[in-house]
C-alpha cells in the first residue's frame, strides 16, 4: 500500500541542496537529495510526456528510492554477473537496442542500472522481511480447522479427448456423430497424457482445470459431447458420464504446502507494510514532492 499524500514538504533546505536551476521545473520529488523528474513517472506509467502523472505513481517512486536508500545503508549488494545474465535476457528482447546506435548505448546503461536496483530490490526485501518470516505446524493446524469450507474440493470426473487444432478436432467430432466410441478415438487421437487410457480425467477439483475448460463441462448434460474448447493445451472434445462427487476436506498432509504459503503470504503483506512505514517514518523531514498541480494533476 502506498503511503498517504501528506508527506512533510522542507522545499527550501532540499531545493538548496540541489541547486535549483533550469531543470528544477521537470522535479515531480526529492529524497535525501535524490531527484525523481517527470521522466521517470512517464516511464514507470508507460505513458506519453505530458500525461498528467497520479500521486500514487510518486509515492511509488519514492518508496523505491527509500528501499534503495536502504539497501546502500545495509551494504545489500547483487553479484555483478547476475545484473548481467539477467540483463542479457531482457536486451534480447529490446527493441531500442537491437536497432543499435547511440540511443542503443543509452538505453543499455538505463537497462543495466534498473536491472541491478531491481534484484538490489528484492534482495533488501528479502533480507529484512521475507527472510524474517517463519510459519509454525500449530499455525498451519489452526488454518486448516478455521477454514476447512475454503479447502474443501468437489472431485470431477469426464473424458477428453485433445486435439492439435481444430480439424483434428472437427473430424474426431464427426466420427463420434457416426457411432465410433470416445474411448478408442482418444486413443487413436489425443495427444493428452491419458488418451493412452482412453482419455480418462479426474481431478480434485474444477479450480484444477482451465476456466475455459470448467464453463464448458458445467454445460454439458450427462452423457452429452461437448467442444471444440480451445485451451492453452489444445483443442478439447468433452464427455461427461457421472455427476461431480460431493464436497469433501482434503486431509491436511494434502494441503499442507498450500496453507503454509497462504499464511506466509499473508505474514509477507503485513511485515512488508510495517518495514515500509518504517522507512517513510525515518526519512520523511528528507521528503519533497511537488504540490498538486505542479506534476500535471
Amino acid at each position: 500500500m502506498l503511503r498517504p499524500l501528506t508527506i512533510l514538504i522542507v522545499i527550501g533546505s532540499i531545493l538548496a541542496g540541489c541547486g535549483g536551476g533550469e531543470d528544477d521545473e521537470d522535479l515531480i520529488a526529492i529524497v535525501q537529495g535524490e531527484r525523481i523528474t517527470r521522466d521517470e513517472a512517464w516511464e514507470l506509467m508507460g505513458a506519453d510526456p505530458g500525461t498528467t502523472i497520479p500521486a500514487e505513481v510518486v509515492d511509488r517512486l519514492i518508496q523505491r528510492r527509500l528501499v534503495l536508500r536502504e539497501a546502500l545503508d545495509l551494504g545489500i549488494t547483487v553479484p555483478e554477473e547476475k545484473v548481467e545474465r539477467l540483463y542479457q535476457a531482457l536486451a534480447a528482447n529490446d527493441e531500442v537496442i537491437l536497432a543499435g546506435g547511440p540511443a542503443a548505448r543509452m538505453r543499455e546503461q538505463k537497462l543495466t542500472d534498473k536491472v541491478r536496483e531491481d534484484l538490489i530490490y528484492e534482495a533488501v526485501v528479502g533480507q529484512e522481511v521475507l527472510g524474517r518470516i517463519g510459519v509454525t505446524e500449530p499455525e498451519i493446524t489452526s488454518y486448516y480447522r478455521e477454514h476447512a469450507d475454503e479447502l474443501s474440493r468437489r472431485p470431477i470426473v469426464f473424458y477428453q479427448i485433445v486435439t492439435p487444432d481444430t480439424g483434428s478436432a472437427e473430424e474426431v467430432l464427426r466420427r463420434l456423430e457416426e457411432g465410433e466410441d470416445f474411448e478408442e478415438l482418444a486413443k487413436s487421437f489425443s495427444i493428452a497424457p491419458e488418451g493412452a487410457v482412453g482419455g480418462l480425467v479426474e481431478m480434485q477439483s474444477p479450480e484444477d482445470l482451465p476456466r475455459t475448460l470448467t464453463r464448458a463441462l458445467e454445460d454439458l448434460e450427462i452423457g452429452e459431447i461437448g467442444g471444440p474448447v480451445v485451451s492453452d493445451y489444445g483443442v478439447h472434445i468433452l464427455l461427461v458420464r457421472e455427476e461431480p462427487g460431493e464436497e469433501t476436506v482434503p486431509p491436511l498432509a494434502e494441503v499442507r504446502n498450500l496453507i503454509h504459503d497462504i499464511i506466509f503470504e499473508e505474514k509477507s503483506n503485513t511485515e512488508r507494510e510495517r518495514w515500509l512505514d518504517g522507512l517513510w517514518a525515518k526519512s520523511l523531514e528528507t521528503i519533497w514532492r511537488a504540490e498538486p498541480g505542479e506534476t500535471g494533476d
